[in-house]
């Protein structure tokens, strides 16, 4: 299936082929405040329009980087 979405204020879209069987809950500070879940699929299903407006956000080890709209 076929999902696509965008930030708040629309200047980073995206859409994503796959299938939806489950999700994870990420303890950092701006998940946890939003109540987001995370979906992992392969980087060649995923299609991103407007990254140069993605600001990027680590926490503990910095391992995983989170990115998000530098706008919203």
């Amino acid at each position: 299936m076929k999902y696509s979405g965008s930030c708040h204020c629309g200047n980073v879209t995206f859409e994503v082929e796959g299938t939806l069987t489950g999700a994870v809950s990420c303890n950092c500070s701006i998940c946890s405040r939003k109540g987001a879940l995370l979906w992992f699929v392969p980087r060649d299903q995923l299609k991103v329009s407007g990254e140069k407006s993605l600001s990027t956000y680590t926490f503990n080890k910095h391992v995983v980087h989170h990115r998000f709209c530098s706008t919203c």
